[in-house]
């Protein structure tokens, strides 16, 4: 009788891990198309076929499966970041790193999520943008958690490739660097503008010049400046 239960109750937990995948699947999809505010519980558990009361039951109130969402696609895209960030800095573990790599190593991965990712992570940059702009405690808590040690980890690797600089002017250059790819990255949501008004010359389409342009851009921004002790 004991492994008729036990089966029994291994059937239940997976009928309750997918339901609550389908849910936060639509959550993150939702919220990427039209916003949090704009996205009711009703119309995640719609989207999922779930009951409205199984998204209190697996997570909570609202507020808490958008910050669920928002781990569900930042996080894996952070582990691919801090991937690429150790494999340059295991190319030379005492000596020089190259801020190109470090520079790419945040970048690229990040592109191509976007571009060409297939899990939530090719929702960071709306996500991104949203969280920015529904300045709520519980939004900045869960913000803070996926991107503060991130960013530590790769100013440390700035000041490596880096080390004439001053650690303010780091801060500044990263918080640049992020900027300027959210900006790009959301060109494909205003129909491509950069594209159109440059006549094509500026595939914004095409993650591989995305990704050049881009590093080009900071590299060059971070070896012009003027931020030295």
């Amino acid at each position: 009788m004991k492994p008729l239960i036990a089966a029994s109750e291994r059937t239940r937990e997976a009928a309750d891990s997918r339901t609550a995948a389908r849910i936060l699947d639509s959550a993150f999809e939702l919220f990427a198309a039209r916003g949090f505010d704009a996205v009711s519980v009703r119309d995640i558990a719609e989207h999922a076929g779930a009951n409205p009361a199984a998204i209190s039951y697996y997570f909570g109130a609202k507020e808490q499966l958008i910050q669920q969402a928002i781990r569900s696609v930042i996080a894996p895209l952070n582990a691919l970041r801090l991937a690429a960030l150790g494999d340059v800095l295991a190319r030379n573990p005492e000596g020089p790193i190259a801020i190109d790599d470090v520079v790419r190593a945040m970048i690229e991965p990040t592109v191509r999520a976007c571009f060409t990712g297939t899990g939530p992570e090719r929702y960071y940059a709306r996500i991104w943008m949203l969280s920015l702009s529904l300045r709520q405690p519980y939004i900045d808590e869960v913000m803070n958690e996926q991107t503060d040690e991130l960013l530590q980890r790769f100013v440390a690797a700035m000041s490596k490739a880096l080390p004439d600089r001053n650690l303010a002017g780091l801060y500044w250059e990263y918080d640049f660097m992020i900027g300027a790819m959210l900006h790009i990255l959301l060109d494909p949501s205003r129909n491509h503008r950069l594209r159109r008004v440059s006549g094509g010359l500026c595939d914004t389409s095409n993650p591989d010049e995305v990704i050049s342009e881009l590093v080009n851009f900071v590299v060059r921004g971070m070896l012009l400046a003027r931020h030295v002790p």
